[in-house]
């Protein structure tokens, strides 16, 4: 049996026009992540190992805790609007062996991702600000051999993207604490290509060949805030909803005895809602060093991925399978804790370095570990410089992360695949932000 899309990505994609763009401009494939979620997007807090709860300092604030969009504008009459746009180059290393395959990479497909974000002051005590961020995803691409029962090469393919659109405020409540909300969008798109077996319903353990695109869009909201204890130390802490999509796309069913089927798809998928707790404490005048903890609720975001397939234009497939299958995809992921650590020092007035280091759980367990969701990175070494220029402030960094190699022993799911696996995975990221307050 075959699951394919029907009229490829164009047919579904002409219904989500409005989705290729931010695609295109802001995500493709951040796999340096803690499960699916980026730990940075903006230069500057890459430079420091992610840790951003507790600053003020660059515009992906608003996405991470918008209680510090206040450090972002200045307080008179000057300076009351900020810019802030960046870009990611993101070059994954990734590869996969079991007993039908001798170690094989994926593809090697550099990809980029990238954020914009804008703030103005509405008076003394208030800031809004409005940004489109790319926080999360997932991606791989493989030629290997099937299993047994689905033999010869085949291509194990994953796409997921998640882009948050955010309006936001921060709110001056004393001269020490602030407070911060977003409400907004999230639209997510799902890629999957490759062997598959049924796990669910009357053709349960059928091998497949599953090829499918989905595209959907969420509510999104985060609150966080910030407090000076003192002159030198501020800390913030902030929560970000769930992103719950049930997202549609189109495929087509191959049987051979039978034929082919059109189905309507709903891919069902949540991104995990997390919260997290950061500190910044200045040293002194030239040098500041940051702390961040994060829990991130993997548990019940990727407990199981649901697809339905309903409205079958074949008789003879809803007379053998019904008029939907249901199928439930076992996850069985678990909840993460990621700790970050972060220092930077101002060589002068136009000149600053950056170094950090960061670490998180594995959420993969290894009986659900596979090709299609390779994002089993623990460790994270970063490194930054920036600079002043004609009034921007330009920020770069590079961040090298790696995970111990994952050996699946015996596969939750059927059929074989992924059974006896070894999954190696580490990435290198270039980052270049700019800003500028006019």
């Amino acid at each position: 049996m075959k699951i394919r899309n029907r009229r490829a990505r164009q047919t579904h994609l002409s219904k989500k026009w409005w989705a290729i763009p931010l695609f295109a401009a802001l995500f493709a494939a951040p796999a340096d992540a803690a499960g699916t979620i980026s730990n940075a997007l903006s230069a500057r807090e890459a430079g420091r190992g992610g840790t951003n709860l507790g600053f003020g300092d660059n515009g992906v604030i608003l996405h991470d805790n918008a209680a510090g969009m206040l450090g972002l504008v200045g307080d008179g009459c000057c300076d009351s609007s900020y810019l802030d746009i960046g870009g990611v180059a993101l070059f994954t290393d990734l590869s996969y062996s079991d007993d039908d395959n001798p170690t094989t990479d994926a593809a090697d497909n550099p990809t980029g991702l990238g954020y914009f974000m804008m703030a103005r002051r509405w008076n003394e005590d208030i800031v809004l600000g409005f940004g489109a961020f790319a926080p999360a995803g997932f991606a791989s691409d493989y030629d290997l051999q099937g299993p047994a029962t689905l033999p010869g090469n085949h291509t194990y393919k994953s796409f997921g993207a998640l882009v948050r659109i955010l309006p936001g405020i921060s709110v001056r409540m004393t001269e020490r604490w602030t407070v911060g909300a977003t409400l907004g969008t999230a639209v997510s798109h799902v890629e999957i290509e490759g062997p598959y077996y049924l796990n669910s319903g009357p053709l349960r353990g059928t091998p497949t060949i599953l090829d499918i695109q989905a595209t959907g869009a969420a509510l999104s909201w985060s609150c966080g805030s910030q407090y000076a204890l003192t002159d030198r130390t501020t800390i913030g802490v902030n929560y970000q909803s769930k992103n719950e999509f049930e997202a549609d796309g189109k495929a087509a069913v191959d049987i051979t005895p039978l034929g082919r089927s059109y189905y309507d798809v709903e891919f069902g998928l949540t991104w995990a809602q997390s919260v997290g707790i950061g500190i910044m404490h200045q040293v002194d005048s030239c040098q500041r060093i940051g702390l961040d903890f994060e829990w991130e609720d993997w548990s019940s975001a990727y407990d199981n991925a649901n697809l339905v397939f309903t409205n079958p234009t074949n008789p003879v497939f809803e007379s053998v399978a019904g008029p939907k299958i249901d199928e439930v995809f076992p996850l069985q992921w678990k909840n993460a804790l990621i700790v970050s650590a972060g220092y930077e020092r101002d060589l002068d007035d136009h000149r600053t370095v950056r170094l950090g280091y960061r670490y998180q759980d594995n959420p993969i367990p290894a009986a659900t570990t596979s090709t299609y969701l390779q994002t089993t990175l623990q460790h994270h070494f970063s490194a930054g410089y920036g600079f002043k220029h004609s009034g921007w402030e330009i920020d770069t960094a590079y961040q090298f992360a790696f995970a111990p190699d994952v050996h699946t022993g015996t596969s939750t799911y059927p059929g074989g695949d992924f059974s006896n696996a070894t999954v190696s995975t580490q990435t290198h990221m270039v980052f270049v932000s700019a800003m500028r307050r006019f």
